[in-house]
């Protein structure tokens, strides 16, 4: 788990992050947060948070997560009857990217990301990516995990013509493959980089001449 010391502090931070977002609800009376709409990618409840009845970890918490997620409260989970401070879709990915990036320290590193995805597999599913090429066996695990959020978002997002609204917990069950998915990807990326130094520095030393001029 040491080895990257990167992917280390990226699973420590996303850890802390996901306990966050059940404790900071809990760290406020219950109905503070409660009922909310909001747009992504801007913060819509300031104003709410600046209140007396939000501390400063609540504050902090709620205003990064209000920063990336619409909070409609009907996609939202409750706790201590409070929202979450993200919709239950976000919520899974964060909560099963932790576990993706905690398979991507246990699993071997690679130069290539693609094979780094590789190595998390059983040997017998090695074998198939190795035959059918590593890049491609990475881009089907993607998709694999990706898809499914794919599917349900873009349904309910048209659903003007689908007639569909998506339930809190098909918003769960989709966002465990792709946080798993995600997190093993950017985990075996970070790897990748770290592998490729080692490897680098290590041919170097390995074939460049040394100086005779040099004590």
């Amino acid at each position: 788990m040491k080895w990257s010391k990167a992917l280390l502090v990226m699973f420590v931070l996303t850890m802390f992050w996901v306990v966050s977002l059940f404790a900071a609800p809990l760290s406020i009376a219950p109905g503070t947060f409660a009922f909310t709409t909001g747009g992504a990618n801007t913060v819509d409840h300031l104003n709410l948070y600046e209140t007396p009845a939000f501390n400063w970890f609540a504050k902090v918490i709620y205003t990064v997560g209000d920063a990336q997620c619409h909070q409609l409260w009907y996609r939202s989970l409750w706790i201590n009857g409070n929202q979450m401070p993200i919709d239950a879709r976000m919520t899974s990915l964060y909560i099963f990217g932790v576990f993706g990036l905690f398979w991507a320290m246990m699993t071997p590193a690679s130069q290539s990301a693609s094979q780094g995805i590789a190595n998390g597999f059983p040997p017998r599913i090695r074998r198939w990516a190795e035959k059918i090429g590593f890049e491609k066996f990475a881009l089907l695990v993607v998709l694999a995990g990706l898809l499914p959020i794919g599917i349900d978002g873009f349904t309910q997002l048209f659903a003007v013509v689908t007639h569909y609204e998506s339930t809190n917990a098909t918003r769960i069950l989709t966002g465990l493959p792709g946080g798993l998915v995600a997190g093993l990807l950017l985990g075996m990326m970070v790897k990748a980089i770290k592998q490729f130094d080692i490897e680098y520095r290590a041919m170097r030393t390995r074939y460049v001449a040394p100086n005779p001029n040099k004590e």
